[in-house]
């Protein structure tokens, strides 16, 4: 699937990430944290398997550029990334165009993310690129109670996060 940097859905995602973002500050009278979610984009596959630390084929490499596109103007302020190349490579072309330095987790460090996401709080947007197996344990971390499964082609889903101090977060996925 081709993405394009200015299809409806681009400006859709624009406009509801802005609504989520300015949303959760003006209705709680104080910051909520927005945490964005995504997974890496496509890499190359190796001897028809996964193996190993495949970077980014090139509908991943636009689909970077995509993200980009759509996040640049989301109030990012810290990107998490774990140590894949993959992962590092869908989070660089919107880190470059934010001159924000992606922090490294390990990727099965739940724990360890969760915590250094409590210490963004209510500083703007985070972006998290993760992997099909860590996003849906993130969100059942993090109390959303709703199922999430990410199929082992599906690379075009966004999940907003909005904390909510009285419960569980509010969760809401675009496919773009």
């Amino acid at each position: 699937m081709r993405a394009l940097p200015c299809s409806l859905s681009h400006i859709l995602c624009t406009l509801l990430l802005a609504m989520l973002v300015t949303g959760a500050m003006i209705t709680s009278g104080f910051a909520q944290q927005t945490i964005i979610l995504v997974r890496h984009a496509e890499q190359t596959p190796t001897g028809g398997m996964m193996d190993g630390d495949p970077p980014l084929n090139e509908s991943g490499a636009r689909r970077a550029e995509t993200l980009a596109s759509v996040l640049k103007e989301a109030g990012v302020s810290a990107i998490y990334v774990s140590q894949y190349a993959r992962a590092q490579q869908t989070a660089e072309p919107l880190a470059r165009a934010l001159g924000v330095k992606p922090e490294v987790v390990a990727k099965d460090d739940l724990k360890a993310l969760t915590e250094r996401l409590k210490a963004h709080d209510g500083q703007g947007a985070v972006l998290v690129v993760a992997h099909s197996d860590t996003i849906p344990a993130l969100l059942k971390a993090w109390g959303h109670s709703q199922p999430v499964t990410i199929e082992k082609t599906e690379f075009n889903s966004l999940w907003f996060v909005v904390s909510r101090p009285d419960g569980a977060p509010f969760v809401s996925r675009i496919r773009l």
